[in-house]
């Protein structure tokens, strides 16, 4: 599966080296939602987080995009004690002491999205799957997938980290499994609080900042049930603010439950600008709080 899943891969590579990178987007863009003035002023949150993956060029992006070379800026913010402890990192699959490593833990790579592996099992069976995975993934530039600049130059790794059972003593149909802060010039706006009930379906709830819920959604369905505000929630907001305070906009993304807080994420360009805002006139309040400036005076970089 996977050396068919790298053949694929290649073709995207190719196909990028021929193909200019606006008229892409803008041809998507206009697939999806018939709308031909994106590019010369942006007024949806999808439109400039589009807007941001031509014309943006920040190499802390990059810095904060690799999830090995992010942890120390996210230390220098807000504390190591808010990071997942790492418990190895490595250039390829054959490298891992799976001996060594904890009986659950999580294996991913740096450098992409997707490549997150829960490991429960050290059966022969269980190593070579997870090997494959992490393979693929280690092979694969995700620049050529999503065309998001800042993940093009990450020299790829594979990591190790601790396991974090959120669900041990709380109910996973109320507890949320992550939560997506949105911040808009160094403030926290909206949360996006994921959930995966007792039947495996995902649902989302999205709150403001005084954990009120929303009358819109992003792609999920809401969860039904009555939603505790979590016990930390001032602070996670407030570890949001300090790591969102260098940029315009960003999502930042935390690990919670009773007692800790840990940062998963800071995110740039959510969803590719491909947010399913539902109503859709949300996705234009959200970008009223973006204030973008979309004077272009420079070419399109490569």
């Amino acid at each position: 599966m996977y050396f068919l899943k790298r053949i694929e891969h290649q073709g995207k590579v190719i196909r990028r080296l021929f193909q200019k990178k606006e008229r892409y987007l803008l041809a998507d863009w206009r697939k999806r939602h018939c709308h031909k003035g994106i590019f010369l002023s942006p007024e949806s949150l999808n439109e400039k987080i589009v807007h941001r993956m031509l014309y943006t060029r920040n190499p802390l992006f990059t810095r904060l995009a690799d999830k090995y070379r992010g942890r120390d800026w996210v230390a220098e913010k807000i504390g190591e004690k808010y990071l997942v402890p790492l418990l190895g990192v490595w250039q390829h699959p054959s490298e891992i002491n799976y001996a060594a490593l904890p009986d659950k833990f999580v294996l991913k790579c740096n450098h992409d999205s997707g490549s997150c592996q829960l490991c429960f099992s050290k059966e022969p069976e269980a190593i070579a799957r997870y090997n494959r995975k992490i393979g693929y993934h280690l092979y694969r530039n995700f620049y050529y997938v999503s065309l998001e600049w800042h993940y093009k130059d990450i020299a790829p790794l594979i990591l190790a980290e601790q396991y974090i059972d959120l669900f041990s003593d709380a109910d996973a149909n109320i507890t949320p499994e992550l939560y997506r802060v949105h911040c808009f010039h160094h403030k926290a706006k909206y949360i996006e609080a994921d959930f995966t009930d007792d039947a495996g379906k995902k649902l989302t709830n999205i709150y403001d900042v005084n954990w009120h819920l929303q009358p819109f959604t992003m792609g999920q369905p809401n969860n039904p049930r009555e939603i505790p505000r979590p016990v930390l929630y001032s602070r996670m907001l407030e570890l949001a603010e300090k790591l969102a305070d260098s940029f315009d906009y960003c999502r930042v993304d935390f690990f919670m439950n009773h007692e800790n807080i840990w940062f998963s994420e800071i995110t740039f360009t959510p969803e590719r600008g491909k947010i399913r805002f539902s109503p859709r006139i949300w996705d234009y309040k959200l970008g009223e709080l973006w204030q973008l400036t979309t004077d272009k005076t420079t070419e399109l970089l490569p």
